[in-house]
C-alpha cells in the first residue's frame, strides 16, 4: 500500500509539473533550453531573458567552452557566439576573420585547417597569452549546451547557414539555436529556400536597414519570426519606433547593450556610471524582452532584484 501511495504521489507530481510548465514533454530540470524557447515564443514583461555576448569572456577567453560553461552555471538564457568556416569545412567559434587577436597564432580562419587552428591557444580578454584552451568547434559547443541553454549564432548569415544546420541536426539541437541576420527575407529565401522554415531565424534591425517598417512587414508575412534584434542610435530612429509595434504583435524584442549606437547610449557601461535603472531598466521599460550584455552576472542580479525573472 505504501509503495502504491508513493507511486500515486509521484504520478500526481509529474502531472502537476506538466500543467505548470504548459507541456508534458518538457522537464525544466532536464531541458532548460526548451523552457527558454517557450519564453521566446511567449514574451512576458515578468521574465527578461539574459543574453551573454561571446560567452562570459571576462572570466574565460571569448567564444571558448569555459566562457560558455560559465553562462550555463550563472543561469544565462542565451549565449551568443561567432562561427566561421575553416579551409577544410569545419565550423569553429571565432569572431574575427583572422586568429591574430584572440589566439597565439596568426592567419585567416578560411585559409587554415581545423588541425592547424586547434594547435593554437586562446588569449584572455586582455590579450594575454598562455592559456591551455583551444578554439572550439560548433559541434563541441552544441554538445556542451544541449538542453541547457540556447545559442545565438552570429557570422553565419549568407555564408554558413547550411553547414551550421547540418551540425545542429547531428547533435539534435536544431530547436535551441537561433540564426540571425540583417538581409531582407527575399535575399535569405533566395539563398536558402525552404531551409528558412526549418530554423529559428531572428532578423536584425540595424542602422543601415532600409525602410525598417517594410523590412519587418515582409519578414512577418513570410517567416513569422519569434524575435527581432533591434538596434537604434536614438529614440527618433525608425528602428526604435518598431519596438512598440513588435510588442503589440507579441513578438520578442532583443536589445544589444554593448555600445552607444546600438541602444542610444543605454549600455552596460551606463549601468556602471549611472546605475542599472538608467541602462537595462530603461530598455525594459521601452519594450525589451531580452538584453545582450557583456556583464551577464550583474545583469542577472539586477533582473532578479527587480522581479524580472519570474517565469
Amino acid at each position: 500500500m505504501e509503495k502504491y501511495l508513493k507511486c500515486t504521489f509521484l504520478l500526481a507530481t509529474l502531472v502537476m509539473g506538466s500543467v505548470l510548465y504548459g507541456q508534458a514533454d518538457i522537464n525544466p530540470k532536464e531541458n532548460r533550453a526548451a523552457m527558454i524557447l517557450e519564453q521566446l515564443k511567449n514574451p512576458s514583461g515578468d521574465y527578461i531573458l539574459a543574453v551573454s555576448h561571446r560567452g562570459d569572456w571576462r572570466h574565460a577567453p571569448e567564444n571558448s567552452l569555459p566562457a560558455i560553461q560559465r553562462c550555463i552555471d550563472l543561469g544565462v538564457d542565451i549565449v551568443e557566439i561567432d562561427v566561421r568556416l575553416t579551409k577544410d569545412g569545419h565550423l569553429v567559434a571565432m569572431h574575427d576573420k583572422t586568429l591574430d587577436r584572440t589566439t597565439d597564432g596568426k592567419g585567416k580562419v578560411r585559409e587554415l585547417t581545423l588541425d592547424e587552428i586547434r594547435a593554437f591557444r586562446l588569449k584572455n580578454a586582455c590579450g594575454v597569452r598562455g592559456s591551455r584552451i583551444p578554439v572550439p568547434t560548433l559541434e563541441e559547443i552544441m554538445e556542451l549546451t544541449k538542453d541547457r541553454i540556447m545559442v545565438n549564432l552570429d557570422k553565419v548569415e549568407g555564408e554558413t547557414v547550411r553547414e551550421a544546420y547540418e551540425i545542429l541536426k547531428k547533435t539534435g539541437t536544431v530547436k535551441q539555436a537561433i540564426f540571425k541576420g540583417r538581409e531582407t527575407v527575399q535575399a535569405m529565401r533566395k539563398k536558402y529556400g525552404d531551409l528558412m522554415d526549418s530554423i529559428i531565424y531572428m532578423p536584425i534591425l540595424i542602422d543601415n536597414t532600409k525602410n525598417p517598417a517594410q523590412f519587418v512587414q515582409d519578414y512577418n508575412a513570410d517567416l513569422s519570426p519569434l524575435a527581432y534584434e533591434v538596434t537604434f542610435d536614438s529614440e527618433d530612429s525608425e528602428n526604435f519606433k518598431q519596438i512598440s509595434k513588435l510588442r503589440e504583435e507579441g513578438i520578442f524584442v532583443l536589445n544589444i547593450a554593448l555600445w552607444d549606437d546600438l541602444v542610444a547610449g543605454h549600455t552596460d557601461e551606463m549601468s556602471l556610471l549611472e546605475g542599472p535603472d538608467a541602462s537595462w531598466g530603461w530598455l525594459v521599460e521601452r519594450g525589451a524582452n531580452g538584453i545582450m550584455t557583456d556583464r551577464p552576472e550583474e545583469l542577472l542580479i539586477y533582473l532578479k532584484q527587480k522581479g524580472l525573472r519570474n517565469p
